[in-house]
C-alpha cells in the first residue's frame, strides 16, 4: 500500500511537470512570434495543390435540354454534362458555316429542334476557346468568322448537325456531323440523371427554356470553415516561397515585388493584386483560368459563370447550380486592366477564404417558382428585355449567425444590366424605381 501511494505521488508530480513543460512550449512556440511566411502550413501544398482543375471541367455549359418529339427536359447534372461534352468532342465535323438573321423570330425558326440536345452558357463564350478547352477540332468555311462567340450549342439528332447560336447578334454557325451520335444518345439514358420538365415561351423569350410549373429543390446546410491563406498564396503568387508581410495593418498583408494579397480579418475577403506576363496574345479566359486551375479541389466544383469586359467570374457549384453570396463566398472574380508597356496587364482577384465543408443531413426542400412567373413579374414592374441577358437557378449562401453553419437555398437569379440579382430583389428594386 505504501509503495502504491509512493508510485501515485511520483506519477502526479510527473504530470504536473509535464503540464508546465507543454505550457512553456505553447507560449514559446513560433505561433506567438513573427512567423515566416515561407513555412508550409497544414500540408497545404501536398493536400490542397496536388490536383489541377481541367479546363474541360471549369468551362462546362450550365445545363442541357433534351428534346424528344413534344417533350423537353432539362438537367444540371455535372456528370451528364461532362459525358456529353466528351462524346461530342469525339465526333467529326465539317467546316462551320455562319449565317446572320434580321430578327429573333427568324433565328428561332432556324434553331428549332424536335430531336436533339441543347446546352447553354449564361453569357457569350468564344467558340475558339470552346474548341481549345474541349479539343473539338472545329474549323470555319470563312476565316473572318473565327472570332465567333455563342451562348447556345445544339446537337440535332435528325439532321446530324451541330449548331452554335449567338442570340445577341442573331448569328448561327452550323456544321454537319460525319460520325455516329449513338454515344451521345446513350448518355441521355443514364439512371442517375436529375431531369425536370421545361418549356419555351416566345412571348417572354425566344431562346430560353425554363420550368413551367414550380419545382421542389433541395435546401442544403453545411458546417463552414476558412481555408488556410496558403491555398491562395500558392495558387496566385509567382514565387510563393519568397514573400514578406506587413504587420502595420489589421489585415493580413503579404507581398513580393509587384504582387500582393490582403485578407480581411472579419469577412475573410481576399484581394490579390499582380501582373500578367509580357505576352501579345492576351486571352482573359485562358489567363484567368491559370489562376483558378491551381486552386485544385479545395473549394469543390469551381466553374465559369460569366464575363463582362475584362472581368471573368467563376463560382462554386453545388448539385450543378452556381452559388451566390453577399460577401464573395464561393466566387472568384478575375479582372484585368488594359495593356500597358510591354503588353503587361495588371490583374486583381477577389475571393473569400470561407468555404462549405461538412454537409448536415437534411431532407428539407424549397419550392422554386416557374421561370415564366419570374419573367412575368419582372416585365410587369418595367424590366427592359434587352438588359435581361440571363436567368438561372442558383443557391443563395446564407450565414447562420453565431453557429458556423451555412444554408444554401435555391432561388432564381437574373443577370440584368451586367449585374447578377436575386430575382425577388430585382423585382422590388424595379418596383421602387417605378414608384
Amino acid at each position: 500500500m505504501k509503495y502504491s501511494r509512493y508510485i501515485l505521488w511520483i506519477g502526479l508530480a510527473f504530470m504536473i511537470v509535464l503540464s508546465f513543460y507543454l505550457s512553456y512550449l505553447i507560449w514559446a512556440s513560433p505561433a506567438n512570434k513573427d512567423q515566416s511566411l515561407t513555412e508550409e502550413t497544414e500540408e497545404s501544398q501536398t493536400e490542397d495543390q496536388e490536383e489541377i482543375i481541367a479546363a474541360s471541367e471549369v468551362f462546362l455549359p450550365l445545363k442541357t435540354v433534351y428534346l424528344n418529339d413534344d417533350e423537353a427536359q432539362a438537367s444540371n447534372t455535372e456528370s451528364l454534362l461532362e459525358e456529353l461534352q466528351t462524346n461530342i468532342a469525339r465526333s467529326t465535323f465539317n467546316s462551320l458555316d455562319v449565317q446572320s438573321y434580321d430578327s429573333n423570330e427568324e433565328l428561332a425558326q432556324q434553331m428549332e429542334l424536335s430531336n436533339g440536345i441543347e446546352m447553354d452558357y449564361a453569357t457569350l463564350f468564344p467558340l475558339e476557346s470552346y474548341d481549345e478547352y474541349f479539343n473539338m477540332g472545329l474549323s470555319f468555311e470563312e476565316s473572318e468568322d473565327e472570332n465567333f462567340s455563342f451562348q447556345i450549342v445544339q446537337v440535332d439528332f435528325e439532321n446530324d448537325q451541330i449548331r452554335f447560336i449567338n442570340k445577341r447578334d442573331r448569328l448561327l454557325a452550323t456544321a454537319d456531323i460525319q460520325s455516329s451520335l449513338s454515344d451521345i444518345q446513350e448518355a441521355l439514358q443514364g439512371d442517375s440523371i436529375d431531369w425536370y420538365d421545361v418549356v419555351k415561351d416566345e412571348r417572354f423569350d425566344y431562346f430560353t427554356y425554363f420550368n413551367e410549373d414550380p419545382v421542389e429543390l433541395r435546401k442544403f446546410s453545411y458546417i463552414a470553415s476558412s481555408r488556410p491563406y496558403t491555398v491562395f498564396r500558392d495558387a496566385f503568387f509567382t514565387n510563393p516561397e519568397n514573400l514578406r508581410s506587413n504587420e502595420d495593418t489589421e489585415d493580413l498583408n503579404i507581398y513580393d515585388g509587384s504582387e500582393s494579397m490582403s485578407i480581411g480579418p472579419d469577412d475573410q475577403r481576399v484581394d490579390f493584386q499582380g501582373a500578367t506576363s509580357e505576352e501579345e496574345n492576351f486571352d482573359k479566359y485562358t489567363d484567368s483560368y491559370q489562376y483558378i486551375r491551381r486552386l485544385g479541389t479545395s473549394y469543390g466544383s469551381i466553374r465559369f459563370l460569366d464575363s463582362l469586359q475584362n472581368t471573368v467570374d467563376y463560382h462554386i457549384f453545388v448539385e450543378g447550380f452556381p452559388v451566390f453570396s453577399d460577401n464573395d463566398e464561393g466566387k472568384f472574380s478575375v479582372e484585368f486592366s488594359g495593356a500597358g508597356q510591354d503588353n503587361q496587364r495588371s490583374v486583381e482577384i477577389q475571393a473569400n477564404l470561407n468555404m462549405i465543408r461538412v454537409p448536415i443531413p437534411s431532407d428539407s426542400e424549397v419550392e422554386v417558382p416557374s421561370g415564366r412567373t419570374v419573367l412575368q413579374d419582372l416585365y410587369y414592374v418595367g424590366a427592359d428585355p434587352d438588359e435581361l441577358t440571363s436567368l438561372v437557378v442558383g443557391y443563395h449562401w446564407e450565414n447562420i449567425e453565431d453557429t458556423g453553419v451555412v444554408d444554401l437555398e435555391p432561388k432564381w437569379y437574373v443577370q440584368y444590366d451586367g449585374t447578377w440579382y436575386n430575382s425577388e430583389d430585382l423585382t422590388q428594386q424595379l418596383q421602387e424605381s417605378e414608384g
